[in-house]
């Protein structure tokens, strides 16, 4: 029949005279027509902000051919109208972009300003000894100093950066004087401290923001664990059990591929390095967006070895692999990226 020639799906048909009408009939309709019949759409994944939702969605971005080098960072979003309320993320081309202002809309379309996320905050509340991670894009502030602060008795650091990442009920219990290993220069982590917490100006009415300013300190290994990128971790952790232990995990690689294995040891040592053996711990998979029964995990004496099916949509992943000891703390992780075979 001649209306299967239409691309436009048969819309209501008003009689009013009026191009309001006209008009608000066919604008939205119209643009979910071009994301879904089109090839001027993207797939991409909507994620909330501590990534328990993740719904895939089409949607149009703009300025991926930036002008400027402070522009490759940002992106437009354009996605039918009331998709982005209710989330903080979008995933697209394998890369977390951060929604960075409110959604606005022409009546045809909402519109959003994406920033890429260069890497997770992570942090441990102190009551519930809970690991939390979030994404954040970041802005070094002191870009064009040297990095320190030459006073009359002493060097300080003078490294600072300004961070955005979503506002919700586990973030705003975020405080001043907070430690956060944020990177590693070599083998030694670097640490900043909280200054500056502002939960205001980014307070839209439905996405949310949160603006840190993090400033450099010094790297204390005896209340900061590195394998885990975790400040204060030790202090805190040390109120879960009576015995005074540590757990690192060794291991040959942190990736593995498909249709591939890997073996991680746990190895538990106590105050003077003397090797224990007889610690209840078990094995764990976290921050995962994928279907863990991809991952087969075989246990034995003080390992696991953890083998990736052959599922071309895992490269690029990453999960973590934890140490659980019997109080249901964390004692040792560590970050595992899948990537291809070849």
């Amino acid at each position: 029949m001649s209306v299967d020639w239409y691309l436009i799906n048969q819309p209501p048909i008003y009689n009013g005279g009026f191009e309001g009408e006209e008009f608000f009939a066919y604008a939205q309709q119209g643009f979910q027509e071009m994301l879904d019949t089109t090839m001027l759409c993207d797939n991409v994944e909507f994620i909330n902000s501590d990534f328990s939702v993740i719904t895939p969605g089409k949607a149009i971005v703009q300025s991926v051919t930036p002008d400027t080098q402070l522009k490759a960072e940002d992106r437009q979003i354009l996605v039918p109208i009331g998709t982005l309320q209710t989330y903080s993320y979008v995933r697209f081309e394998g890369e977390i972009w951060i929604i960075a202002s409110e959604p606005s809309n022409n009546k045809f379309y909402e519109k959003a300003v994406l920033k890429v996320c260069h890497s997770q905050l992570r942090w441990q509340d102190p009551e519930t000894k809970k690991i939390f991670d979030y994404w954040y894009w970041c802005e070094d502030t002191t870009k064009y100093s040297s990095g320190v602060f030459k006073g009359n008795v002493v060097i300080t650091y003078d490294k600072q950066y300004n961070l955005l990442l979503p506002m919700d009920a586990n973030t705003q219990k975020l405080h001043d004087g907070m430690r956060f290993i944020l990177e590693k220069s070599g083998t030694m982590p670097l640490v900043y401290k909280l200054t500056k917490y502002d939960g205001i100006t980014g307070k839209n009415k439905n996405v949310k923001l949160l603006k840190l300013s993090l400033t450099q300190t010094v790297y204390d290994e005896k209340v900061d664990n590195a394998d885990m990128m975790i400040a204060d971790y030790k202090t805190n952790a040390a109120e879960s059990y009576e015995n005074d232990y540590r757990c690192e995990i060794t291991y040959k690689s942190d990736t593995i591929s498909l249709s591939s294995f890997k073996k991680y040891t746990a190895t538990f040592y106590d105050s003077e390095n003397n090797i224990l053996n007889d610690i209840e711990y078990r094995w764990e998979i976290s921050d995962n967006d994928f279907d863990t029964e991809n991952l087969v995990l075989t246990t034995g004496d003080n390992f696991v070895k953890i083998t990736v099916k052959n599922n071309h949509s895992l490269i690029g992943k990453t999960f973590r692999l934890n140490v659980i000891s019997s109080e249901n703390t964390i004692l040792a992780s560590v970050v595992i990226t899948i990537t291809a075979l070849w």
